[in-house]
């Protein structure tokens, strides 16, 4: 192994940390049906129209958490006229504030609240029969044929 290399065991850790993160946020946003999507570094995130909502922490290696011990979820602004209806929502903390952009952390069940204030976006829950009533013709077919 060369000086520059990080061990297999260091990489394994990061993916499953982030695997936990998705596997968390997802199990977090299912009652609400919201939409969650993974960044560029593998972490969770929930767009929204205004914002966007963040995996902070899992509550287990939090050293810089404004919420130790429990896990954190932060949302993401770049609206001023948003930051005060996010920091009226109970549990809200700020964490880095800006002139045009902030980052604040909230527990879990302050979700339902951060999401409707940002737009967050929701899960289309359409079923087949349904679609098929209304005249939507599938996005994929079985075969090649007409």
């Amino acid at each position: 192994m060369k000086g520059d290399e990080a061990p297999a065991s260091a990489v394994r850790r990061q993916l499953s940390t982030q695997q936990r993160a998705v596997e968390q946020l997802r199990a977090l946003a299912k009652p609400y049906r919201l939409r969650v999507q993974v960044d560029g570094e593998g972490f969770p995130l929930i767009p929204g129209r205004y914002g966007q909502i963040e995996w902070h922490c899992d509550g287990v290696s939090c050293w810089s958490c404004p919420l130790p011990g429990q896990l954190a979820l932060a949302v993401y602004s770049d609206r001023p006229r948003l930051f005060e209806k996010l920091w009226a929502i109970p549990g809200v903390k700020r964490h880095q504030t800006g002139d045009t952009e902030i980052r604040a952390v909230f527990p879990p069940e302050a979700l339902e609240h951060v999401a409707g204030a940002i737009k967050a976006r929701r899960r289309r829950t359409l079923p087949p029969e349904e679609a098929r009533r209304r005249g939507f013709k599938p996005t994929h077919r079985a075969t090649s044929g007409p």
